[in-house]
């Protein structure tokens, strides 16, 4: 199922190409969801006291990893690769480059 909604998409993103409408709502909905996805799957693993803002964090990377790619080539992005890991790292350095503020006593 998941197969045939991909072919669609590609198909789809083929007719409408690049900068067309469809083309900037799809990249729109795309990032919402990394976006989503990342803030709740990082919201587990943040240590009490640490005070950082997931969600310009997560903007900041979806940004990145969305840099210059297609609605096409974003179709076929899987997220949590390597190189978006590091996306996040560098997104860490240029919004805390004193690192993070740990409140003790939380």
């Amino acid at each position: 199922m998941r197969s045939i909604i991909i072919a669609l998409s590609v198909l789809t993103l083929t007719a409408c190409g690049e900068g067309s409408a469809f083309d900037e709502s799809f990249k729109a909905s795309f990032r919402e969801k990394l976006v989503t996805t990342c803030t709740s799957s990082a919201s587990g693993s943040i240590p009490a006291g640490v005070n950082i803002d997931l969600d310009k964090i997560c903007g900041c990377a979806a940004d990145k990893i969305m840099e210059g790619k297609s609605a096409k080539e974003l179709v076929s992005t899987v997220p949590g690769s390597a190189e978006d890991l590091a996306k996040v790292r560098q997104c860490m350095t240029e919004l805390y480059p004193n690192g993070v503020n740990i409140k003790l006593g939380q």
